[in-house]
């Protein structure tokens, strides 16, 4: 979120050729016996989502030397795990779509969930939301999570319309709206998995709708704003906010928590607010997953069970500035942070949010084409 998501950059993997592959990729992956492994643990997660002091932790109690790497986007986890084995114990996939056909692909260990105790810790509701991905909650475990929504900067905001709807996504899709705030800069995700379903949203539709009727409808709405989006950014959406290229943009929460943070550090005075809008939004999930042929399985099991710690996690939750899905955790996260409504949504709002689902294969295809045309500002 899925985060922290700090950048998503588009490498397109069918998800029928991303099955195959992984059907092929599993043929040849052996698990090793947990007696045999030895003190070491590879990770692969999100830029910025650990921090150091908690790997040394882990190290220090353990005796488990840690290989720590670092990817910026799902696409560049996946295709190392569609491509052979990628040698790694530990995993952050993103729920939606990712895990969810990864699973189907076979790429992932059961979770033995006797070797994590800790899990009791899981925050119920944020689980329930898993099933989605993971039916029967068998190959990963939630731990961070957010909202989809949109982030401003007030003072541009109000300069051109002092009544701004800032609740509402009419700020980004109503035609008339979205147009004052078009010579500021306004920006959307560079993704169609994104912007398609907040579009559904606003217009009172399932943002999880596969009718290709609703998604027609919602590419009229998007042509309507066209001419007043002035680009498309998931990765740098962040620095333009705060440098003034933009006073608008569709925002994932995580990254409108470390806009306003570097802001502050530069000494702008500025207000970046983040939204998640009355008529509803989009829930992101990061998992942990163990994958198949892990070398360290075992290893993989402790480290996951020692994340969800509560204090672990709320050390975490305290320096990301995200939401851990760990409700044992809440008593030790810092008061600004979990009574923030913009990391920890307040339960109305949670009511309101939905995680995404993939699509079949013909409607990905028709969704592509279409954005492409809509980039392109073509009718």
């Amino acid at each position: 979120m899925n985060n922290p998501r700090f950048a998503q950059v588009r490498l397109l993997l069918s998800a029928g050729i991303a099955v195959i592959l992984g059907l092929a990729a599993a043929t040849y992956f052996r698990p090793v016996p947990l007696s045999t492994e030895d003190q070491y643990l590879n990770v692969y997660n999100w830029y910025g989502m650990i921090p150091k002091g908690v790997i040394d932790e882990f190290e220090a109690e353990t005796g488990i030397s840690v290989r720590y790497d670092l990817y910026d986007n799902n696409e560049i986890l996946e295709a190392k795990l569609f491509s052979g084995n990628s040698g790694y114990d530990v995993i952050f996939p993103s729920a939606s779509p990712y895990a969810v056909r990864q699973i189907e692909a076979d790429v992932y260990q059961k979770i033995d969930k006797t070797l994590i105790p800790n899990l009791k810790n899981v925050d119920p509701a944020i689980y329930e939301q898993m099933r989605l991905a993971d039916p029967q909650l068998e190959y990963t475990v939630p731990f961070y999570w957010g909202t989809f929504g949109f982030a401003y900067v007030e003072e541009e905001i109000t300069k051109r319309l002092p009544q701004a709807p800032v609740n509402s996504y009419k700020m980004l899709f109503d035609p008339e709206v979205v147009a004052k705030f078009a010579d500021c800069g306004v920006t959307l995700l560079d993704e169609p998995v994104d912007v398609y379903p907040a579009v559904l949203t606003y217009l009172g539709k399932d943002p999880r709708s596969d009718s290709l009727e609703d998604l027609e409808a919602a590419q009229q709405g998007l042509t309507r704003i066209r001419s007043s989006v002035k680009r498309f950014s998931s990765s740098r959406f962040v620095n333009e906010l705060v440098g003034g290229e933009s006073c608008l943009a569709q925002a994932w929460s995580g990254e409108a928590q470390l806009a306003q943070a570097r802001a502050d550090e530069a000494g702008k005075k500025i207000h970046i607010r983040y939204v998640v809008p009355d008529e509803g939004g989009t829930l992101w999930i990061d998992t942990m997953a163990i994958p198949q042929g892990a070398p360290h399985p075992k290893n993989a099991h402790k480290f996951i069970d020692f994340l969800l710690r509560p204090q672990i996690s709320a050390r975490i939750s305290n320096a990301t500035k995200l939401a851990v899905a760990n409700k044992a955790a809440s008593p030790y996260i810092e008061d600004k942070i979990k009574s923030d409504a913009t990391i920890y949504p307040k339960p109305e709002t949670m009511a309101k949010l939905k995680l995404d689902r993939p699509q079949s294969i013909t409607y990905e295809r028709c969704r592509t084409r279409l954005w492409t045309q809509f980039r392109l500002g073509k009718n």
